[in-house]
């Protein structure tokens, strides 16, 4: 047995023992989400569990400590599995997430990769009990079919201890009829009217407050922009060069007509004396000088607007500044901002399923990622009217809320807020979103 295969096997008895040892479902569901990785390489995995109804949920993904349900990539791997296609359940395959996409009829997200190996788990008294999808670009071989067959017998082995035959009639049976049964009963009603903090996390930046956009004054390409990325401006310095030959050009001919003009004008007036004809002309010489007068002006503007300047001091923010070289612009196009670094908010995504938590004022704690020990505080100052996709691809209300502090933080720099709502019982709290579900059900 070669070195490479001795290291294998040991990480598959390795990978078997943890699965064992997982003391829970949410500790085994992290094991097969992430450890799977030791044997197969993927860069995505998506573990389905059966739910009570008969469907397949997203219980737990790579390198992700929550789920989020309101994400289209999770959507689109649950419709793989409970879109009735001509996949078949039962076999462990590798499928191009074109020619399933197809199938389902349902768009593929821009961020799946092409190829998907699909791994049924069978609980040994239970059956079906779920799937373990992963994915990456590269088709997965057949050494690693073979593999993700014998990974498929031993989660369903390990899943078969936490899989429960929970009827909710035993448990009123159990605790709800006899003697103490008001007790309990009373005990059930007492913790459910606790008050409780409605709270959430979402993704936080830092982002300037009331920052200068620097636009193009019109339809042009930018020849160069002169300032980088963080660069202390101050007001007056040059910042962006559009391109100016054709405005050279047009300030020339324009300024050529307008001497042309003047001369026809002079010409008449010498000759109007003696010349009744040229009289008459006389007005209409004076239109069209004072017309091409307008033309040199504008051409003059035009190409003084071919440099864009500041008229405020700050930091000049530029995305991708070697790409904008030689790109067209429309009117009014934002090129770059300037922002004052001392004035600054947070912006954060607030996912659409926490929006009940959106409440002008309310306390907002923001750590971020270069110092999580230390929260920084601020105010919930607005919130976008309509939801819209955040970078993650999560549908999210934009959430601006300020900054409490003297040092202001570095504008870029990312983290978590945790936004604090109005208080609630703790039976709202824990049954808000089934009460929400349902409602939207049935339509009451």
């Amino acid at each position: 047995m070669s070195e490479d295969k001795n290291i294998k096997v040991a990480r598959l008895i390795g990978l078997e023992k943890k699965t064992r040892e997982a003391r829970n479902q949410d500790e085994l569901n992290f094991v097969v989400a992430n450890e799977t990785r030791q044997i197969i390489d993927f860069v995505n995995s998506f573990l389905l569990l059966k739910t009570p109804k008969g469907d397949f949920n997203v219980k737990a993904t790579s390198d992700l400590a929550t789920v989020d349900r309101t994400s289209p990539l999770l959507a689109f791997v649950e419709n793989i599995i409970n879109i009735k296609s001509t996949l078949n359940k039962k076999d462990i395959q590798n499928i191009e997430t074109d020619k399933i996409s197809r199938s389902i009829k349902v768009k593929k997200p821009k961020n799946i990769p092409d190829n998907i190996l699909y791994v049924p788990i069978f609980s040994p008294q239970k059956g079906l009990q779920g799937f373990l999808l992963l994915t990456r670009n590269e088709k997965f071989n057949e050494n690693e079919i073979e593999l993700a067959r014998h990974l498929s017998v031993s989660y369903g082995h390990a899943y078969n201890t936490f899989l429960s035959d929970f009827v909710i009639k035993d448990f009123f049976k159990k605790y709800l009829t006899g003697e103490k049964s008001w007790k309990v009963i009373l005990a059930i009603i007492f913790i459910s009217i606790i008050p409780i903090r409605i709270t959430s996390t979402a993704p936080v930046e830092v982002v300037p407050k009331d920052p200068k956009l620097i636009t193009a004054p019109f339809d042009g390409v930018v020849k160069n922009i002169v300032v980088n990325n963080n660069d202390d401006v101050k007001a007056k310095d040059l910042l962006v060069l559009l391109e100016d030959v054709d405005l050279i050009n047009n300030f020339n001919l324009a300024r050529q007509s307008l001497q042309i003009a003047e001369k026809e004008l002079l010409r008449s007036r010498q000759f109007s004396f003696s010349n009744n004809e040229e009289k008459a002309r006389l007005a209409e010489l004076v239109a069209q000088v004072d017309l091409k007068k307008a033309e040199v002006a504008s051409n003059s503007d035009r190409l003084n607007n071919s440099k864009i300047y500041t008229d405020r001091n700050g930091i000049a923010i530029v995305d991708k500044k070697n790409e904008w070289q030689g790109k067209p612009v429309s009117v009014g196009e934002k090129i770059l901002t300037i922002a004052d670094p001392k004035n600054v908010e947070f912006l954060v995504w607030l996912p659409v399923k926490d929006s009940l938590i959106i409440r002008e004022q309310s306390e907002v704690k923001v750590f971020l990622d270069i110092n999580p020990i230390k929260p920084l505080k601020g105010k919930l100052l607005r919130a976008s009217y309509q939801p819209s996709l955040s970078p993650e691809e999560v549908l999210s209300y934009r959430v601006g809320v300020s900054y409490e502090g003297d040092e202001p933080p570095r504008i870029g720099l990312r983290g978590t807020a945790k936004l604090y709502g109005s208080r609630v019982t703790l039976f709202y709290y824990l049954f808000r979103k089934p009460i929400t579900f349902v409602r939207q059900l049935v339509g009451v």
